[in-house]
């Protein structure tokens, strides 16, 4: 499970950008509709369809409400704090993206991911070295690292 980065925290790369662009849909989180064509990205989600809108709920008890025109965030601060956000639909994926960094709810990518970017596409920028380095000590060859 590797922690979503935002856009910014990446270096960017054009592909990354164009996936990220792509229309958001909440089967991305957990698959609650019929239509599969739509690849679930996130790890760690678990939804209900509730006939007019969605709930999904997390392994922190974060909880996204969505309705028509918009989407609920509710958030434990502390121990026994509820708030809640009121969204505007997420576009794209990089604005739900956005939108989770913002209110510190973490999100994972799932299988998708890994299958489709290179580690360095998604990766924060400080992290790669990292990355490849640890995946050559599992490979016992740390020496080739440069």
């Amino acid at each position: 499970m590797i922690k979503v980065k935002t856009l910014i925290e990446t270096i960017g790369t054009d592909k990354f950008k164009e996936f990220l662009a792509n229309p958001f849909e909440i089967d991305m989180l957990y698959p609650v509709s019929k239509d599969t064509s739509v690849v679930a990205l996130f790890e760690g989600w678990k939804g209900k369809n509730m006939m007019n809108w969605h709930k999904f709920t997390d392994e922190n008890d974060n909880i996204l409400e969505f309705y028509t025109d918009y989407y609920m965030v509710k958030k434990t601060v502390g121990k026994l704090k509820l708030v809640t956000y009121q969204l505007p639909l997420p576009r794209t994926i990089n604005d739900f993206i956005n939108d989770m960094d913002r209110l510190g709810i973490d999100l994972l990518w799932g299988e998708f991911i890994d299958l489709n970017f290179e580690p360095k596409d998604y990766l924060a920028k400080d992290e790669i070295e990292t990355y490849f380095f640890n995946l050559l000590c599992k490979m016992e060859k740390p020496n080739e690292m440069h």
